[in-house]
């Protein structure tokens, strides 16, 4: 699929005209609205587009706005060692409406949303075979669920939009949803997709949504609302390892699956495609995740950004004997202290900002963590402890590092055992912070790592007073065009 990005990038579309016709002069670079949806292969190249936002939404350019500054830079597994561009702010909460990557996020979740809407609404007329016209739909169902079980992570209740607008006055009707409807359309849409995507594609296709993936994220879904037999019921058929029908199952070794020769391998359910080679296609990461102390001694092309540096908390955290440590985490000593940076983002970039790793969004392990946790919340501790062996023994390669009967003596200790798992494993893949939200532990989590680290904004240590300070405010912008939106409390 990642050829189809490409294209993309060569290609723009737009349905603008002029009242005087003999300035109506076509532009041979574009794709009118109308020419688009007119047949098969327009509504493919529609939904290619939307896959392309994703690039915007998980990081893309040299801005630094990505998903990890909503899920990894305000947890207790990294920081923003730059203040530049209000990066520093998401680590120190103070993240204010003005602050420029809210704006960038909110406006590229929207703009796949609007993409999504207009194909899901136009596809029905296009002539063309009903099975691919349903594929592409449900695909685009997919990638519309997926942005609002972001937005709404991040800012709580959203606009819900689902349909093509046709007019500002009409965009400026939408106010925030609560949170529940929001949730809602999420589940109704991975729910639809799941039942029509295929469970696999030609090589050609990967990266698109298939039914599997569909299936995990809506299992995930389930597990945030704290709907744990819903979220078991939905993962169940995912769990038969190898032998499920979508294939998937863990890598033998951790450090495979992080390979930009091994992508989209049988562990990885949904990632966000990038292509290097200065098509405006390439993934940041690399660059932007490397110590900007370092210079270019480890990151040769472009340098090192030091936007989501890892810290030492994260590294401790991890047993002496894990090998994921040294597979997932490097160090960089400069003037006596220790950088340490994340080792699952290091191809080596054509050009500044434009490497070959995707963005893996959810992962075999991932699934395996979530049906122990919605099992043990259900039951307890015993019919969860060999999902999370599962994980363990694939790190350490053998059983002896399985879960000790301290970790698995109570519904409680295991609860903290799967959130430790899940923290050493997914690792800086952007999990951490919607993880704490999710169990409840945010407040407790991070005001103890602000008070162990003496973290703070001005004179004084950073303290999370309020559950609403978890929740990121809804962009300056957004507010001032519409007043219908409301800010958070």
């Amino acid at each position: 699929m990642k050829k189809y990005i490409i294209l993309l990038m060569m290609l723009s579309f737009a349905g603008a005209s002029c009242k005087k016709s003999f300035i109506e002069l076509q532009d041979p670079t574009k794709i009118s609205t109308t020419d688009l949806y007119s047949d098969a292969n327009g509504l493919n190249l529609a939904v290619n587009a939307a896959y392309g936002t994703l690039q915007d939404i998980y990081g893309k350019g040299t801005s630094g706005t990505g998903m990890y500054l909503f899920t990894d830079v305000p947890s207790d597994n990294s920081n923003s060692l730059v203040s530049g561009a209000g990066l520093g702010d998401f680590d120190l909460f103070t993240v204010a409406p003005e602050n420029v990557n809210l704006s960038t996020q909110w406006q590229s979740f929207y703009r796949c949303i609007a993409r999504c809407n207009a194909i899901i609404s136009r596809a029905p007329a296009v002539n063309m075979t009903a099975a691919l016209r349903d594929r592409y739909i449900a695909e685009c169902k997919f990638l519309r669920a997926l942005c609002y079980f972001n937005a709404v992570r991040i800012w709580g209740g959203v606009p819900l939009v689902t349909k093509e607008i046709a007019s500002v006055d009409e965009s400026l009707s939408y106010g925030r949803e609560s949170v529940t409807n929001v949730y809602a359309q999420i589940e109704k849409d991975l729910t639809e997709a799941e039942a029509v995507l295929p469970a696999t594609y030609a090589t050609t296709d990967l990266g698109r949504a298939t039914s599997g993936a569909a299936k995990a994220m809506l299992g995930k879904v389930y597990l945030t609302e704290g709907k744990f037999d819903k979220c078991k019921s939905e993962l169940t058929p995912l769990l038969p390892r190898a032998s499920n029908v979508w294939g998937y199952d863990l890598l033998p070794n951790y450090g495979d699956v992080f390979l930009t020769t091994n992508e989209m391998n049988k562990e990885i359910i949904f990632a966000v495609r990038y292509t290097k080679g200065g098509f405006g296609t390439g993934s940041p990461f690399f660059n932007w995740f490397i110590p900007n102390q370092s210079g270019s001694t480890i990151a040769t092309i472009g340098g090192g950004s030091g936007f989501n540096t890892i810290m030492q908390d994260l590294y401790d955290a991890f047993p002496s004997t894990d090998p994921r440590r040294a597979l997932s985490i490097g160090t960089y000593v400069g003037g006596g202290i220790n950088y340490y940076y994340t080792k699952k983002y290091t191809d080596l970039p054509a050009n500044a900002n434009d490497s070959n790793n995707d963005w893996i969004v959810i992962r075999y392990a991932d699934v395996l963590l979530m049906y122990a946790e919605a099992e043990n919340e259900l039951n307890g501790p015993a019919n969860a402890i060999s999902y999370v062996n599962d994980v363990r023994r694939r790190a350490y390669g053998n059983t002896s590092n399985d879960l000790n009967d301290e970790q698995t003596s109570s519904q409680a200790s295991m609860r903290l055992a799967i959130e430790t798992e899940r923290r050493l494993e997914l690792n800086m893949e952007g999990h951490r912070w919607f993880d704490l939200l999710r169990t409840g532990r945010a407040i407790t989590i991070m005001n103890a790592s602000f008070a162990k680290y003496q973290t703070k904004n001005g004179a004084n240590v950073i303290q999370i007073s309020a559950p609403h300070n978890l929740l990121f405010p809804i962009p300056l912008r957004e507010i001032q065009l519409n007043p219908k939106l409301t800010q958070k409390p």
